[in-house]
């Protein structure tokens, strides 16, 4: 009877150990109805070139792959992490030797480095739920140096075709 009481103790005390909590999961997915409705409803309005001035900015032959950013409203959400990382890839590809001597000034310069940097920087391949709004702040921060970039070159263009 000792033995049997020593055997059921112990298989009680072991027993009891493994009484583990369940956990609550959380999807960990991403919400792609709320970004979209973030890149259709909050992004800033893309700037666009002036066509009055393309016989300037059209000299710089990148400016096509720059001009690629405006696709990112047209992107399924599903789908714009790989654009993004094409965008990534072409941005990168960028040679700033080549931009025509008309652009090729400090505040063009200074602001493609921005914009390129920007776009660099946002870290399309791991979209997930805990870096979300970090997400959607970088992608908002593309929008503005794409068209801080896009306005300085309007500037210039004019200026470079007023003279």
């Amino acid at each position: 009877m000792n033995k049997f009481f020593w055997i059921f103790a112990i298989f009680l005390l072991f027993s009891c150990q493994k009484n583990e909590k369940k956990k609550v999961t959380i999807s960990k997915s991403i919400d792609y109805a709320n970004l979209n409705s973030f890149v259709q409803d909050s992004l800033p309005i893309f700037d666009v070139l002036d066509l009055k001035y393309s016989k300037v900015y059209l000299l710089w032959k990148d400016i096509e792959i720059i001009k690629k950013t405006l696709e990112i409203t047209k992107s399924d959400p599903r789908t714009l992490t790989f654009f993004l990382e094409t965008l990534q890839s072409d941005i990168e590809k960028i040679n700033e030797d080549q931009i025509p001597n008309e652009l090729n000034i400090p505040q063009v310069i200074g602001r493609f480095r921005v914009f390129k940097t920007h776009v660099l920087k946002i870290n399309a391949k791991k979209i997930n739920f805990e870096n979300f709004n970090l997400f959607k702040s970088d992608l908002k921060k593309i929008v503005i140096s794409y068209n801080s970039l896009l306005k300085m070159i309007n500037k210039i263009s004019k200026e470079s075709l007023d003279k």
